[in-house]
């Protein structure tokens, strides 16, 4: 790669503006022909703050020094042909926090039927970067300054970018996402360790691969915060109102949180309110109690009499509502700390309570926890924390009370 000016005014960044068919035929031809060694830059500019499904409004790519700008709220039915050339492409996509962008791709190459969900290999160099050791959960500008000596302006962040025209300050926000990602990805690549460089590869991909299937409504309850205090029937009914919330807001278009407030899931199920004021009183939003009061009321008298699901299972935090398993992720903190140190990568990517969720409760179900798998495994080693409490006075192991839903099966 050519040397960059990078002591060049940030905001003189030049661009190519896509919003007709001729454009998109020739973007989609360059990334057919990029190599395994070639480079993309990849931002995404939407909108979500009242919708179910993100509004798509602009695709940035930096492609051979090149910012490729591509108007996908302006070509509406146009777009299909580069996101499939970009799912296929044997180019390295960088992105930079792009949990995002990888959700929103997904959701764009399962709705026009593509074979492929994402680029093969997709990296997030704010994760790259914990895996240099260097931070973890920084922004883009603090990276670029500490890396590239480059200072960008974020006056564009809360933008309406669906709107048209884009104004000039808009465009060059966008096109400034990306300048910088190839040169920074290039100079993490000098600083990271060869195996710890496969670990964030195998990370990667393991990400990547968990957005093939779009999420199952069967499955909402799951991942409800405080599911994991709930009894057998208080699940059962948390898993009809999750279902039901799920695909009301996807038929609606409507932000989850706009149909009924996360948060207050799991007191519905537990107190299953009958009025529109007892709904407000367990937590939903007044302006939600008059657009959906009489559909989530109904949803609570059906999930009452429901028959019980025979695949509930183990909702997501289970077990850090169990106060006698305290100490047992104490000790499962302390091993996966200890065995981190001197690798060079931030504690913080693996010291993550989902992932001690998941350990505890994969061992309960029988399945291998995602801590024992792949580079983790690896880097970590055998892990053995027992499944039944310890007892911090005298470490001596006590009966682990199963739920009645697991019982049953």
């Amino acid at each position: 790669m050519d040397a960059l000016d990078l002591n060049s005014f940030p905001e003189d960044v030049e661009y190519e503006y896509i919003d007709e068919a001729e454009g998109v035929t020739q973007l989609c031809a360059l990334l057919q022909e990029l190599g395994p060694e070639e480079c993309i830059g990849l931002d995404t500019e939407f909108m979500r703050v009242t919708c179910y499904y993100p509004m798509f409004a602009l695709l940035q790519l930096a492609i051979r020094r090149v910012n490729y700008l591509v108007d996908i709220w302006m070509l509406e039915g146009s777009v299909q042909p580069i996101i499939e050339a970009l799912c296929h492409t044997k180019a390295q996509v960088l992105a930079f926090a792009c949990s995002e962008d990888i959700e929103l791709l997904a959701h764009e190459a399962r709705r026009i039927n593509c074979d492929r969900t994402l680029p093969e290999n997709f990296y997030d160099l704010q994760l790259m970067l914990a895996f240099c050791g260097h931070s973890y959960g920084r922004g883009l500008n603090f990276a670029l300054q500490e890396f590239l000596g480059v200072n960008l302006t974020k006056s564009c962040t809360l933008s309406n970018w669906i709107m048209r025209p884009l104004s000039d300050e808009q465009l060059i926000y966008s096109a400034l996402d990306v300048e910088y990602l190839e040169p920074l990805y290039l100079k993490l690549k000098q600083v990271i360790s060869p195996t710890n460089f496969q670990y964030f590869i195998a990370e990667m991909h393991d990400l990547v691969h968990s957005y093939d299937e779009e999420p199952e409504p069967d499955e909402a309850y799951l991942s409800i915060p405080a599911a994991g205090m709930l009894n057998d029937k208080e699940l059962n009914v948390l898993f009809y109102l999750a279902r039901d919330r799920m695909l009301q807001a996807q038929h609606d278009n409507e932000a989850l949180n706009r149909v009924i407030t996360t948060k207050a899931m799991w007191k519905l199920a537990r107190y299953l309110p009958r009025s529109k004021k007892e709904l407000e009183h367990q937590g939903v939003k007044s302006g939600t109690v008059r657009v959906y009061g009489d559909k989530i009321l109904a949803w609570l008298n059906a999930a009452r009499v429901a028959p019980r699901q025979e695949h509930l299972t183990l909702p997501y935090d289970y077990f850090s509502h169990q106060r006698e398993m305290k100490e047992n992720f104490n000790q499962l903190k302390q091993v996966v700390n200890e065995r981190l140190s001197g690798s060079g990568i931030r504690p913080e990517v693996l010291l993550k309570k989902q992932l001690f969720n998941d350990y505890f409760r994969a061992k309960a179900l029988g399945e291998t926890p995602l801590l024992q798998q792949s580079w983790r495994l690896e880097l970590l080693g055998p892990i053995e924390v027992p499944l039944e409490p310890l007892e911090p006075e005298n470490n001596v192991l006590s009966g682990v009370t199963v739920p009645a839903y697991l019982q049953a099966q």
